[in-house]
């Protein structure tokens, strides 16, 4: 029984003479192969819809055995004509699908996952945004969407409210932050943690509220920044066991 449904093509591949593997992302299957037989000769079944970097509505269909997904034929909702045309935002785009890919989405968090994929990448192509910022912003926010919330505006201890002082720490594994008060009274965080600005807390609960259409205006403080991009990087390799090494996602 065929049906149809929105895909977000991360990549593809070709076998025999004409015949084409699809690795797509959909919002309902999460992320999958599927067959498209015959797509790199059609002219009418798959009209630019066979591309990595392209939104398209497919009619998919099963093997006789039902054994694997079969795409019967596609309509190009969108290409990111933009980002094709910058070798930059190229680049980062790809980095945002390697990591959907990496983290082997299920179809629990497919809706996540493809939303937050889309809007990344309309984002994109319709702004200025400053690229580099993108993929640990979206690292983290597929983080706290898949259900890894900290609260990074009050102590994990005692409840108190981040102030303006000094001397806070973010625990890794709890996903917790400790307040100097208690730090001081012998409370310290269990596992790794790593010391954090009060600057830094209020930019990772922005980023944790934000949606990537608020990325394209973001303007962050250098030391801010890079407390923020290694706290980051250290959370997503402890909760979802994934770092960037060497251009390429590795399990960790």
């Amino acid at each position: 029984m065929n049906a149809t449904e929105r895909a977000l093509v991360l990549k593809i591949g070709r076998f025999r003479e004409a015949d084409v593997w699809v690795r797509l992302l959909t919002p309902n299957r999460g992320v999958f192969n599927a067959f498209a037989f015959g797509g790199s000769r059609s002219r009418r079944r798959f009209v630019g819809c066979l591309d990595p970097l392209s939104h398209v509505l497919f009619t998919l269909g099963s093997s006789r055995r039902g054994d694997y997904t079969v795409l019967e034929e596609g309509s190009l909702l969108n290409n990111f004509s933009e980002i094709r045309k910058d070798s930059v935002r190229t680049g980062i785009a790809v980095n945002c699908m390697r990591f959907v890919e990496a983290v082997e989405v299920n179809p629990d968090d497919a809706g996540i996952a493809y939303d937050l994929l889309l809007e990344t990448l309309t984002m994109l192509d319709e702004s200025q945004a400053n690229p580099e910022f993108v993929p640990w912003l979206f690292r983290a926010k597929y983080a706290f969407e898949s259900g890894f919330t900290p609260d990074f505006m009050a102590c994990g201890a005692c409840g108190k409210p981040v102030g303006m002082e000094s001397g806070y720490k973010f625990g890794i594994e709890r996903g917790m932050i400790a307040c100097p008060t208690c730090l001081s009274a012998g409370k310290p965080l269990d596992g790794l943690a790593r010391p954090i600005s009060t600057g830094a807390l209020r930019a990772l609960d922005w980023i944790q509220q934000s949606t990537p259409s608020d990325w394209a205006t973001i303007v962050m403080d250098s030391e801010v920044r890079r407390q923020c991009s290694q706290l980051v990087e250290l959370f997503v390799a402890y909760h979802l066991g994934l770092s960037w090494d060497n251009g390429m996602y590795k399990k960790v």
